[in-house]
């Protein structure tokens, strides 16, 4: 089908339906070519020998990650993807070195305790709560199968001074009742976004 036909269908279709369905045109650049060429070229492609050369050991890096630094890392990007990019803007700098500090620490407290030996026996569940959910991430023992700790972060309205995120978490040692303040961190006054994840 000649593409100017094409085209004029798109157009009396989204004209008679006033806009509310556009057709899509599909350009096939390629569909009056004779398409010999291509199979040859694939021919060839799968004739043809594909050399991998080894990477050298200079090239691996030195460092060694233990089961804590990744927890950590894994950590905080979870908080970080949590708040999401619009709700970090106005709170960065807060963040960056209040909050993520604070966790960090806490969970070197939380491997030293219940993963002395770093066996990477401890793991992170992430918790999919879009909108106004809390949860963050909870920390799994996966040798025992129970949840040791859990972290969440809530949205305060305080009347006159606006929202504030506290960030807090919950150990198993107290059935998970008591909040473990982090930071509480102020976001302003007008309503923050839903979280992302």
């Amino acid at each position: 089908m000649k593409l100017w036909v094409k085209k004029l269908f798109v157009a009396t279709v989204a004209a008679l339906t006033l806009g509310m369905y556009v057709p899509s045109i599909d350009l096939e650049v390629n569909a009056d070519v004779d398409n010999k060429d291509i199979e040859e070229s694939k021919e060839t492609l799968d004739r043809s020998r594909i050399v991998h050369t080894p990477t050298e050991p200079e090239q691996y890096p030195s460092s060694i990650v233990t089961s804590k630094e990744e927890l950590v890392e894994q950590a905080m990007e979870r908080t970080l993807e949590k708040i999401g990019p619009r709700t970090i803007k106005p709170i960065e700098r807060e963040v960056t070195y209040e909050v993520l500090p604070q966790i960090e620490t806490v969970m070197h407290a939380i491997v030293d305790k219940y993963d002395p030996d770093q066996s990477f026996r401890l793991s992170l569940i992430e918790h999919k709560t879009p909108g106004y959910g809390e949860k963050i991430f909870d920390v799994y023992d996966e040798k025992n199968e129970k949840i040791v700790a859990k972290f969440h972060v809530r949205r305060d309205n305080k009347p006159l001074d606006g929202y504030f995120f506290n960030f807090h978490y919950h150990l198993e040692d107290d059935d998970f009742d008591h909040h473990y303040p982090i930071a509480e961190v102020c976001y302003g006054k007008n309503t923050p976004p839903k979280w992302m994840s």
